[in-house]
């Protein structure tokens, strides 16, 4: 009888939560925040995405707004190595850094961005998300696609 009672109450508590979820509705449009340039890699990236969103330069006419942050870490140093030829003639090889004299994936850096959407009557914050990047790629785009991708899914998948 307790479980049944249990039960009962955490289905209608998620069917209240799952009701209150805010949702982002296709061809809504977003407004995004300044972020030393970052803005205009998710731009390009939320067309190049085909999220079904609408990017407005007016703040005003903006159904939701998207804030972002991004933090870089340059590339470690690249790898040294030491060719030593000793006295009996054997070579003495020393190799520091990464594998093999080649770089590892961790040498090229990492970059790490996040964004949120933002219901521009409410304030309310309605899809928040996060990525990190490292490669030998352009990690500020990668992580704008990303981000752009990730959307695009919640999007397509609340409006159903």
């Amino acid at each position: 009888m307790m479980n049944r009672l249990v039960g009962i109450l955490l289905l209608a508590c998620s069917t209240i939560c799952l009701a209150q979820m805010s949702q982002i509705k296709s061809g809504a449009t977003v407004y995004i925040e300044r972020m030393d340039g970052y803005e205009t890699y998710l731009a390009a990236a939320i067309a190049k995405k085909h999220v079904p969103l609408i990017v407005v330069a007016d703040k005003g006419k903006a159904d939701y707004f998207i804030t972002s942050s991004v933090s870089q870490r340059g590339p470690v140093a690249p790898a040294v190595v030491i060719h030593n030829t000793n006295v009996n003639g054997r070579d003495n090889n020393v190799s520091t850094g990464s594998h093999g004299g080649f770089p590892t994936a961790r040498n090229f850096g990492h970059t790490s961005a996040s964004i949120s959407v933002i219901e521009a009557q409410s304030s309310q914050i309605v899809y928040a998300y996060s990525v990190g990047k490292s490669a030998n790629t352009n990690q500020i785009q990668s992580t704008a696609e990303a981000c752009a991708k990730h959307l695009k899914e919640f999007i397509e998948k609340t409006n159903k």
